[in-house]
């Protein structure tokens, strides 16, 4: 496929980043209120108490899916090109009924690790959830595969909404007895929506019996091992930081860093939105032309920094009142953490372009690598911090382990696929860099009317740059 004109300029790039973004703006907005009222009911022991199932759940379904939310995709996509109905059909089949065995393995898992726990009744409840994120993966791949980015788009707001109106109401009158069944009634729920969109394309046929239809699967479990294996390491890293953090310090404390580690991370993450949905197809049909790939990649960090800079610095100055706003006055404590795992986001803008790369042109054991470096660092530095330092010390952590990333990323995939960072731009990304610090210092050491008067500066500064190099880029490449 070859790439259109205007796909690797910064005019495009920024389009999409808007148009996805948007939508993951939305989900947040909706999360914003789930949370808000999760800390009302909850408070931090209920926070820390969803979150350990939900690493427990997402860690037990990356070790079974097989891949397949992911190495679907590519199959479905490329059967998709060729315009044979049929195939398609059949393939849809395919990844349903291995979507369907990796489901009913990941359930059976989950309640034999029931008994391990500490919550075993309330992880055999929750354990049907495992499954149904094995199906909603195969059935979110069968869509993105036919280029249904609208039905996708749709089905994640409708999800994030049902998640709202099932949870909170059960928060509310069951309080933490209510937290197993309301994640496994709004999972159900969430299901419900991805079939009743994905089965008007094709209604849902699946044979765990058809030795056919298994052994056309297993080239995309193939090609999924490789990220199974780094799923994972990442589901696994996340799993060991809070067990580790509820150990020393009990579920409120988990409560507290998942508080922070949302604020910072997941939220200011909405830049990112864009990068599957739209930058990885461009990337996948270019990847093999050296001088379009790195244009592209190039593009894509360009924006990603610059648009991502000045709402780093705001999160960071407004962070004690975001925290308060959104959650209640019982998580301020989780404000130094959020604040030091600013500049992880930094970093993750810049190496999370190129670390597609991998995924682009199919190399799921350098993906794996990439990822376990990551991955094993954070599991051991964060708990470390955190039981020096505390919570500031588990964000700082995380900052140094998005800097690990970015050296090995960069180092590696220039090595493997010949990809070259643009230094034209590196001042500007210096210059951001620095007012991030300046602004992390300002909300450590200063106060009051000082506070805000630099604070606001600082943000001034950074929209200012953004908004110059990006009118001038556009301008140049338009």
């Amino acid at each position: 496929m070859e790439l259109k004109k205007d796909d690797s300029t910064i005019g495009h790039v920024l389009k999409y980043t808007g148009l996805f973004g948007g939508v993951h703006g939305i989900n947040m907005l909706v999360s914003l209120v789930r949370n808000k009222l999760t800390s009302i009911f909850l408070g931090p022991e209920g926070i820390g108490l969803i979150n350990l199932f939900n690493a427990l759940t997402s860690f037990i379904s990356n070790s079974t899916n097989f891949g397949i939310p992911f190495s679907a995709v590519k199959h479905v996509s490329e059967l998709f090109e060729t315009g044979d109905s049929e195939k398609i059909r059949g393939f849809v089949r395919v990844v349903r009924t291995w979507s369907l065995i990796t489901a009913l393995l990941g359930t059976l898992v989950c309640i034999v690790a029931a008994f391990f726990h500490e919550h075993s009744v309330e992880i055999v409840i929750i354990s049907p959830i495992v499954g149904i994120l094995a199906l909603m993966g195969g059935e979110m791949a069968i869509l993105k595969g036919m280029k249904q980015l609208k039905r996708v788009a749709k089905i994640s707001v409708y999800s994030a909404v049902a998640t709202l109106v099932v949870c909170v109401p059960l928060y509310y009158f069951l309080s933490l007895q209510g937290v197993a069944i309301a994640l496994l009634l709004s999972h159900i729920v969430v299901l419900i929506i991805y079939l009743s969109s994905s089965t008007r394309l094709y209604p849902y046929a699946a044979s765990i019996y058809s030795k056919a239809d298994l052994k056309k699967g297993l080239p995309m479990i193939k090609l999924g091992i490789g990220y199974i294996v780094a799923g994972i390491f990442g589901s696994g890293a996340e799993y060991l930081i809070r067990e580790s953090i509820n150990q020393s310090g009990g579920e409120a404390a988990v409560g507290l860093y998942a508080s922070g580690y949302v604020m910072m991370v997941q939220y200011a993450s909405v830049v990112l939105a864009s990068l599957e949905a739209d930058f990885f197809p461009r990337l996948s049909g270019i990847c093999h032309d050296r001088v379009k790939m790195n244009s592209t990649i190039n593009r894509q960090i360009e924006a990603c920094t610059l648009l991502l800079s000045p709402m780093l610095i705001f999160f960071v100055i407004a962070m004690p009142y975001l925290l308060q706003l959104l959650y209640t006055n019982k998580f301020v404590d989780a404000v130094p953490m959020a604040v030091c795992a600013s500049f992880y986001i930094f970093f993750k803008a810049m190496f999370t372009p190129v670390e597609y790369l991998s995924l682009a042109k199919g190399d799921s054991r350098m993906y794996m690598v990439s990822e376990l470096v990551y991955d094993v660092f954070i599991a051991i530095a964060v708990p470390l911090a955190y039981g020096r330092y505390g919570l500031w010390g588990a964000g700082a952590a995380l900052s140094v382990g998005g800097c690990v990333d970015l050296l090995f990323v960069y180092v590696a995939y220039r090595y493997r696929y010949g990809y070259s960072f643009s230094f034209r731009l590196l001042p500007v990304y210096a210059v951001q860099f620095v007012l991030l610090v300046v602004a992390v210092g300002v909300s450590f050491y200063l106060a009051d009317w000082i506070y805000w008067l630099i604070g606001v500066l600082l943000l001034a500064v950074s929209s200012a740059i953004t908004f110059l190099v990006l009118k001038r880029e556009g301008k140049q490449r338009g």
